[in-house]
């Protein structure tokens, strides 16, 4: 009798040991409750407020749009949008998507890839 509570003494000692190792999953707010295993999963649909999904523009003017602002497009980073207002500065608004050319680090791959992001305002 002796023997056996010892051994299942080890095995819960064993298992605390492992769950404390790998911790014990937290519970989030968005996820489903595992209580409940038949209830219907429900998928957020829209970005959650604050994020950058929420806050970007649907399209960027280029004639207007702050550093911060063009940071927001993809593999623009804080240099790349500064070139990209010092360029607006030194030669004026952009006429066109294409006067990016123009920006040193924007090539025909990058172009293409802001081109659906980037408007021109008149």
């Amino acid at each position: 009798m002796a023997r056996s509570l010892l051994i299942k003494g080890a095995m819960l000692a064993a298992t605390i040991a492992v769950v404390l190792w790998i911790g014990w999953p937290a519970p989030t707010k968005d996820a489903p409750s595992q209580a409940e295993p038949n209830q219907p999963m429900t998928v957020q649909a829209t970005p959650p407020p604050g994020s950058v999904a929420a806050t970007a523009p649907s399209k960027v003017d280029l004639n207007r749009a702050s550093v911060d602002e063009l940071t927001m497009l993809p593999g623009v980073g804080p240099v790349l949008a500064q070139r990209m207002v010092e360029w607006r500065k030194a030669h004026g608004r952009y006429r066109s998507v294409e006067d990016l050319q123009g920006v040193k680090g924007i090539g025909k791959k990058r172009l293409e890839q802001l081109r659906p992001l980037v408007t021109i305002k008149t």
